[in-house]
């Protein structure tokens, strides 16, 4: 029930793990237009922090929800004489990679290789695949098998949700509006998509990153654009090869002394406040969804 934590990088074709950064650290910016973001220079992942993200649940809000979604989703299925568990969520820290890697850190270690996440890929259904197995009537009710249910379909005489277990946890919680572009104003976070390609054709992080590729090229490396080494060596295995940690090596040390991160946060933050600043009243009922859906999880969770 997690809303999407991956962003596809526009004109680049690789896959990004974003998400709301913690422990931004406090440094010399400029503010952006609209919501008046406060722009800071990028020197490690937490920095990158984009307007949109405070339209977005934090980590501890989404394990709320998440939880609050599993124990109502039990309740159902007990009507139907199932004993399905309950579980319950925990943070899921989000490894910022929008602008690639940018941590001296990071390089060393991980090189473009990501952490992985304890519990990250756990659900309700492998909570139920460690205790009783439960017959295949279960995951129909649930929902989480065979796609669409519901729709006049019953199990022992009982109409099934819409959905199954899990979509009546989700209107109850009011996940439909937040999560279901046809049901509340969701399109207007497609600006996160946007404004990363949107970025990269502004004059200043076209200078940027013709600087960052000379860069580049006195270190020994022949790339033109800056997310180029990330597309080349994330895929490859599981960790990351003593070549793959000089290269972002010399990645970051190229963007630290070009800028480039910054520059191109400064331009994301400004087309994302001027959109959130024209698309104001729409924003305003995503926040008040969302505020709705955190009241009905504490609800859920008190009863």
């Amino acid at each position: 029930m997690r809303y999407t934590r991956i962003v596809i990088a526009a004109g680049v074709g690789t896959l990004l793990l974003t998400g709301c950064a913690e422990g931004a650290r406090e440094g010399v910016g400029a503010s952006g237009g609209g919501g008046g973001s406060v722009v800071r220079d990028v020197v490690t992942e937490a920095d990158i922090v984009l307007p949109v993200s405070a339209y977005l649940f934090t980590p501890e809000q989404q394990a709320l929800v998440d939880t609050a979604s599993s124990t109502l989703s039990s309740d159902c299925m007990k009507r139907f004489g199932f004993d399905w568990p309950v579980k319950k969520a925990e943070p899921v820290k989000v490894v910022n990679r929008r602008y690639g890697v940018v941590s001296e850190k990071v390089a060393a270690e991980r090189g473009y290789h990501l952490i992985p996440s304890a519990g990250e890929g756990a659900d309700d259904e492998g909570a139920v695949s460690r205790g009783d197995k439960l017959p295949p009537e279960a995951y129909m009710v649930y929902g989480a098998k065979g796609g669409t249910v519901g729709g006049g379909r019953s199990y022992q005489g009982k109409d099934i949700p819409e959905g199954g277990c899990i979509g009546e946890a989700g209107r109850k919680l009011g996940l439909d509006k937040v999560q279901d572009p046809a049901q509340g104003n969701i399109e207007l976070l497609s600006i996160d998509f946007s404004s990363f390609g949107r970025a990269q054709e502004a004059p200043a992080f076209r200078k940027a990153q013709d600087e960052w590729a000379a860069c580049m090229k006195k270190e020994g490396y022949q790339y033109t654009a800056f997310l180029q080494p990330a597309q080349k060596y994330a895929p490859q295995g599981n960790s990351a090869s003593p070549q793959e940690k000089a290269v972002a090596r010399s990645d970051v040390k190229c963007k630290q002394e070009t800028n480039i991160a910054t520059v191109l946060l400064r331009v994301e933050t400004q087309i994302q406040n001027d959109y959130i600043e024209h698309n104001a009243t729409g924003f305003a009922e995503i926040k008040k969804d969302r505020v709705a859906v955190i009241k009905s999880a504490n609800e859920a969770l008190a009863n």
